[in-house]
């Protein structure tokens, strides 16, 4: 599964790892849906390293999960995914950006 980011620099196609990830996967399709990270700016933006994007707020600070848009601020993170096979090994993989084990919201990289 993938889903395209429309962007004001081009668009952008995120393969899902659904079956590896299914909360992680759940979490970002859902977001999507409900159109969370329409406007979103990459705020931390390092040239041939990494760009980083999904807190509406833009401080890196902010964002929720799905989990704590329908549930309030005790949702707000859900746990990580993490899978020795899957590997940040080329360019365009995407992660979750998180605030510290189990702390994964609405950010990603």
């Amino acid at each position: 599964m993938a889903v395209l980011l429309e962007t004001s620099k081009g668009d952008i196609v995120v393969d899902l790892f659904t079956d590896d990830c299914p909360i992680t996967t759940k979490n970002f399709l859902k977001l999507c849906k409900i159109k969370y990270y329409n406007n979103c700016i990459f705020y931390n933006v390092q040239p041939n390293f990494i760009v980083q994007t999904g807190d509406p707020s833009a401080t890196g600070r902010g964002g929720n999960s799905l989990y704590g848009v329908l549930y309030g601020e005790q949702a707000r993170f859900f746990e990580d995914e993490i899978r020795p096979h899957l590997k940040h090994k080329k360019k365009g993989v995407v992660a979750m950006a998180s605030a510290g084990p189990n702390l994964n919201a609405s950010q990603f990289y």
